[in-house]
């Protein structure tokens, strides 16, 4: 039964949309249909700037604070479906957008796809401040490829400035 599923949602979905647009479009006739259409994915576009700045803000702080960002980052995208949806023309995809948009339905989407869902996170790497910050002390690792180098011949041009050997 639920291979079934994902084939007519493939098949279903647009035609329930056209049939949409046939309804829509006799109640308020083609210039105000194709400019819902029009608006909807304005709104979409719109939304996903405003909302996804936000959310990539609130990742980024919680990285910083050493928390953990998955849930903003689950946050951020049910957004982007959200917005995905608005953007796609048809009425029956921007009205599970709008109702995707609104933060009570993506909170309770997000928890219950945390309780099916294993994130994994690992150590940041982001760091902010400068002296006296908790950046970790130590030698700063540069892992380039063989590709992102050149090695000096220091006879040809001279000896390397200091720091900036390669030794190997």
């Amino acid at each position: 039964m639920r291979s079934l599923i994902i084939p007519l949602v493939i098949l279903g979905l647009p035609i329930a949309e056209i049939a949409g647009f046939v309804v829509v479009g006799r109640e308020l006739g083609l210039a105000m249909t194709l400019l819902a259409v029009l608006v909807s994915g304005v709104a979409g576009v719109l939304l996903l700037r405003i909302q996804g700045l936000g959310t990539l803000r609130r990742v980024q702080e919680a990285a910083r604070a050493g928390k953990d960002p998955g849930p903003d980052l689950l946050g951020g995208a049910l957004i982007f479906v959200a917005a995905i949806l608005l953007i796609v023309p048809g009425f029956i995809t921007d009205i599970a957008g709008v109702i995707l948009f609104l933060p009570p339905v993506r909170r309770a989407i997000s928890s219950f796809l945390q309780t099916r869902l294993t994130i994994l996170t690992t150590g940041s790497g982001f760091y902010s401040g400068g002296r006296g910050s908790d950046r970790p002390r130590g030698p700063t690792i540069i892992d380039l490829d063989t590709d992102e180098f050149s090695r000096r011949n220091d006879d040809e041009n001279g000896p390397s400035p200091p720091g900036n050997r390669i030794s190997g």
